[in-house]
């Protein structure tokens, strides 16, 4: 497995994360434009947008990282590195609560990930 694409498949972590917590602000937004329907409004506003944008170029990114490296090392890295990160932001962005369980859960994730290559 190429160091590049290693790189690339926690740089499309990032980007999903980054674009899950755009989706998340803006479920709970009421700031849209006056032309969108009532019933459109979480799914089209200026947050929600930006989210789609990123999962889009996630979803490029990710077929192009499969190119280089087995789904067997790139899924569990993604979905893993995934939940981490989204747990991460949205506690420093979002000020969501922490939990002991959430915290343990982050290391039983950590160390699945060091154990699995083994």
């Amino acid at each position: 497995m190429n160091s590049f694409f290693a790189l690339l498949a926690i740089l499309a972590v990032i980007l999903s994360a980054v674009g899950q917590l755009f989706l998340k602000v803006g479920a709970n937004t009421r700031r849209v434009p006056m032309w969108v329907h009532r019933a459109l409004k979480p799914y089209l506003n200026i947050y929600t947008i930006p989210g789609y944008g990123f999962l889009f170029i996630v979803t490029i990114l990710s077929i192009y990282i499969l190119e280089g490296m087995p789904l067997k090392f790139f899924f569990p890295l993604f979905i893993s590195g995934n939940l981490i990160t989204i747990t991460v932001l949205s506690r420093m962005v979002l000020h969501e609560s922490l939990t002991n369980r959430k915290i343990l859960g982050i290391c039983i994730i950590i160390a699945g990930i060091f154990l699995f290559p083994l």
